[in-house]
């Protein structure tokens, strides 16, 4: 049977849970920002390659065969791929992650993502496809870490 409260005992039940939203909402984001950079990391190794195109780089004896336009970039070094990461920030109380690449040329990743307006490199998109990907995902597990936190459930 549901029990009745009054706006104070409402107030006060939301000011006891407060800080555990915060806390368990960092959490859940890490799970989340985790499984995107996992799955970006996956698209990438395992993206369509090009096998009609080849070209060598940096004095290496083993010939690149590009990704697919339209697909994750295929890895040539794994420096875009490895450098994937994710970080949780809480600023005052605005708790939010964000997923991209530690990359000492961060236009490299954008380059693949959007392509160059030059034409000389082809759209690979490798972030969006995997947020896109992972939306349900992202959403549910938020929404688990607020109620769990509301409700008294499962820590995190």
């Amino acid at each position: 049977m549901a029990k009745s409260i009054n706006l104070n005992e409402l107030s006060d039940f939301l000011k006891e849970r407060a800080s555990g939203i915060n806390e368990n909402l960092e959490k859940a984001i890490k799970i989340c920002g985790e499984k995107v950079r996992s799955d970006i990391q996956y698209d990438m190794a395992h993206t369509p390659r090009n096998t009609e195109r080849s070209y060598y780089t940096n004095n290496k004896t083993t010939a690149h065969h590009p990704s697919l336009p339209g697909n994750p970039p295929a890895p040539d070094t794994g420096n875009l791929r490895e450098s994937i990461r994710y970080e949780v920030y809480n600023n005052d109380g605005n708790v939010y992650g964000i997923v991209g690449t530690t990359q000492k040329n961060p236009d490299y990743g954008l380059y693949l993502e959007y392509g160059t307006s030059d034409g000389r490199i082809a759209p690979r998109p490798w972030l969006r496809p995997a947020m896109r990907k992972n939306n349900d995902f992202i959403r549910t597990t938020i929404a688990k870490a607020v109620k769990d936190t509301l409700t008294g459930g499962n820590k995190w």
